[in-house]
């Protein structure tokens, strides 16, 4: 295992263990978060999102899997980019805030979610995530969450 696929296993476990501290540190300060929202999200957001979705949903699981790691070198830099597949799933047992997403609170509506296996692609530069990019799919992102709680509000963002 790459320097950079051990880097996202520990931010992803630390993520699921609700362990903000750790995965906040695996994040470089201009991390960016693109695609599983309407728009991309700073790390601040990204770890607010994240957390709010942990207290709605506490089992939350995003069944993490690497898929391969890719090396590029640009302007003498080592930048390293990981593909890992996440399967989030869980049951909504609490009511919920997703501030960033400026969406109103989220009723506990007792629901299971299970979205669709979706790949993010990591960017690891000097030991830091600085990006992650998820690839579209039906039924998948923030808004595939939303509806599989029943939560039918627009995401003003």
């Amino acid at each position: 295992m790459s320097a950079a696929e051990d880097i996202v296993k520990t931010f992803m476990t630390a993520l699921e263990a609700k362990d903000f501290d750790t995965a906040s540190s695996l994040l470089s300060d201009d991390f960016v978060f693109s695609g599983w929202t309407p728009r991309p999200l700073d790390k601040n957001q990204f770890l607010t999102l994240m957390g709010g979705l942990k207290e709605g949903i506490p089992n939350l699981t995003y069944h993490f899997h690497i898929v391969h790691d890719i090396h590029d070198i640009h302007d003498r830099q080592q930048d390293s980019r990981v593909k890992a597949t996440i399967q989030l799933s869980g049951t909504q047992t609490d009511g919920f805030v997703l501030a960033p997403l400026g969406l109103p609170p989220i009723p506990q509506m007792a629901r299971a979610v299970s979205l669709p296996v979706e790949h993010w692609n990591f960017t690891v530069e000097h030991d830091q995530i600085t990006r992650i990019a998820v690839e579209h799919v039906e039924g998948g992102g923030i808004q595939g969450v939303l509806k599989q709680l029943g939560v039918d509000v627009p995401i003003i963002q």
